[in-house]
């Protein structure tokens, strides 16, 4: 995908920022970020450790818009200023970021992709990686952690794919700063795709502790709760030999595999994972799927006149670093994505 884009990127300069985005939560965003910041030219922008931006570019951009119509045609304005307005907003949120990261480099998270087509208009000079995990390790964490509603999280999952596929098709030969970074991958040959990575971003590697990365704690693993009994935390927890974060779907059904592959299978292959397919009985199990579809859209849309966010019901993923607490209709933070 972006690991074969070709063309020049611009030159690095002090304070240009690595934006770190997750296609859901509990896809690994704390994993890569605190890799990262094992590098002595990187920090997080403390104690802002999600900045959300893109996640809310839009209302930026409606903002933008609504300038921009007051401006009078005849001045000889035109798209290109109102694009240039945009930008400059985001060298200001950039300029936020990097006077709380005492480092050379910033490095920065959101664990959702939500306005990703905004990205290179608002941060054109930005490094971009674009974390992915297998969505069946996904939605099985989120339920476990917080309590998601599995049908919505698969379609979350999903839709959430589908716009980094189409991102990368759009741009894969534009020379944007971008890379996809599979999850898996970091944890299958971690100072391989290190190294892949550290060039990319324009980080020295003679100076970085690969030895570190490989021991660095886990945080916020669903693990904790399973084992613990306990809320889950982002406190640094030392790794054992029994940690697996690869294993998390293991013990599905073949019911909830057939969900997932009718939802997100075709997904799923497109970003390198293998779904797990059965060959019998597939005019049962496709009409199946045809129930819970009716299904899901009837309860998406009773649920939708009451609540439209859907998150009161529990009906999608909330975002990336917030948990609904019981008892509770607001969100609070908890900062963080699971290993």
């Amino acid at each position: 995908m972006a690991d074969d884009i070709n063309g020049t990127r611009n030159p690095t300069r002090p304070h240009q920022p690595i934006f770190l985005l997750g296609i859901l939560p509990r896809c690994g965003t704390n994993y890569l970020l605190d890799l990262l910041r094992v590098h002595p030219d990187c920090r997080a922008p403390e104690p802002v450790w999600e900045d959300f931006f893109l996640y809310h570019a839009d209302r930026l951009r409606e903002y933008v818009d609504a300038v921009y119509d007051h401006w009078t045609p005849g001045w000889g304005v035109d798209d290109t200023l109102r694009d240039r307005l945009f930008e400059q907003l985001g060298g200001g949120m950039i300029a936020f970021l990097a006077e709380r990261a005492s480092a050379r480099r910033v490095v920065t998270k959101t664990p959702r992709i939500d306005n990703l087509h905004f990205f290179f208009t608002l941060f054109p000079d930005a490094h971009l990686l674009i974390l992915v995990r297998d969505g069946r390790s996904v939605v099985e964490s989120g339920v476990k952690s917080f309590g998601w509603y599995r049908e919505a999280a698969i379609h979350s999952w999903a839709a959430a794919a589908r716009t980094i596929l189409q991102f990368d098709a759009t741009n894969r030969s534009s020379g944007a700063n971008y890379r996809i970074v599979r999850y898996e991958d970091l944890w299958d040959d971690l100072e391989r795709e290190l190294r892949r990575l550290l060039s990319f971003l324009e980080l020295d590697p003679e100076v970085y502790d690969f030895d570190a990365a490989a021991h660095l704690p886990v945080r916020g693993s669903s693990k904790v709760r399973e084992h613990g009994g306990a809320a889950i935390h982002w406190k640094p927890v030392a790794r054992t030999r029994a940690f697996d974060p690869m294993s998390r779907w293991r013990h599905w059904s073949r019911a909830r595999h057939e969900r997932f592959n009718w939802v997100a299978g075709r997904y799923l292959t497109d970003l390198g994972y293998e779904p797990l397919s059965f060959k019998s009985n597939r005019p049962l199990w496709a009409a199946w799927n045809r129930l819970h579809d009716a299904k899901w859209l009837a309860v998406r849309g009773a649920a939708s006149l009451i609540d439209p966010s859907g998150r009161r019901f529990g009906l999608r993923p909330q975002p990336q670093g917030y948990e609904r607490q019981p008892g509770e209709d607001r969100t609070t933070p908890n900062h963080g994505s699971e290993r």
